[in-house]
């Protein structure tokens, strides 16, 4: 496949090994981004392997599948330019997909109706601890709950950055930008309801902080702590039952930290590289809980 990346940032040092190192694919880059490939150690190995297009329209132009990597508003209005396009087939899209659910959700109805293959950017779904959680929900027997505890000092706070990461209203914070994460797993396991949600923030048009409770048909309650702007971080899973008491079944620095990465290139590629031959390779168009996914987010932010 020809992939064109837009993204000047997780696009160059995420997507671009995980497709050319991972998944040896064909990339084609705007000109643009050639002084921020070359900035970085990583991956300026790759200046003279990508085929350099003059601007975005050019790369989207010379390939048949695209990498969408950009702030949630302005990848809400690459989809709908991705799609007008008869040459580009495959699209796969980061998360959130816009800065908000309603936003989303006309995304998804774009998508949905354009025909084409898309992959949204739910990584956590690749790592080793989701397949086991999804083992245990299934054999999961009692009263009991799950809780998931996110915490870790996010970069725009720990390096006092006033960038569109820490905004709400552009789609980020510790719900939108990473708590999404969990509720795509979660939506992908069968949850399908909120009962509980609540955020915090010590400045207006943030979040610093999310918890909720999801339930679901035939499914313990799931608990879900996230923290951006916590002293420490950790990542970790307990299953707590009236029989057995607490189990840890998950303790880890930070949810992606029991991948093998692409050696040289951030410890996320290895997933990344998943998720793209799961676009390339994979049957199926998209999946149902994609839009199951938006729902819930939906539903989490109408109880905050």
């Amino acid at each position: 496949m020809k992939f064109a990346i837009l993204g000047s940032g997780f696009g160059l040092y995420g997507y671009l090994p995980a497709l050319v190192a991972g998944c040896g694919q064909t990339v084609f880059l705007p000109e643009r981004y050639r002084a921020r490939l070359r900035e970085r150690d990583d991956v300026r190995c790759f200046e003279n392997i990508v085929n350099w297009s003059a601007d975005e329209s050019t790369a989207l132009e010379n390939a048949d599948a695209v990498v969408v990597s950009q702030r949630p508003a302005d990848q809400a209005n690459r989809i709908r330019e991705c799609v007008s396009r008869s040459n580009i087939q495959l699209l796969l899209l980061e998360k959130p997909l816009a800065p908000s659910p309603e936003a989303a959700f006309d995304a998804i109805d774009m998508l949905e109706r354009s025909g084409k293959k898309y992959r949204i950017g739910y990584n956590f779904r690749f790592t080793p601890w989701a397949a086991e959680l999804n083992r245990m929900l299934r054999s999961a027997a009692g009263t009991g709950y799950i809780g998931i505890d996110w915490q870790f000092h996010a970069h725009h706070y720990a390096n006092d950055l006033q960038n569109w990461k820490r905004s709400v209203s552009a789609g980020g914070g510790a719900l939108r930008f990473f708590g999404i994460h969990l509720v795509g797993l979660l939506a992908e396991l069968g949850y399908d309801n909120v009962i509980r949600s609540s955020v915090a923030a010590s400045r207006p048009d943030e979040c610093e902080a999310w918890s909720a409770t999801f339930v679901g048909p035939g499914l313990p309650e799931c608990r879900v702590q996230v923290q951006s702007n916590a002293a420490g971080r950790c990542f970790s899973i307990d299953w707590t039952s009236n029989v057995s008491g607490i189990e840890r079944l998950v303790d880890l620095h930070d949810p992606f930290e029991a991948n093998a990465g692409i050696p040289g290139f951030d410890q996320r590629t290895g997933i990344l590289s998943d998720l793209c031959r799961d676009l390339i390779d994979g049957s199926a168009p998209s999946y149902p809980w994609y839009r199951q996914s938006v729902r819930l987010w939906d539903l989490v932010e109408r109880m905050c």
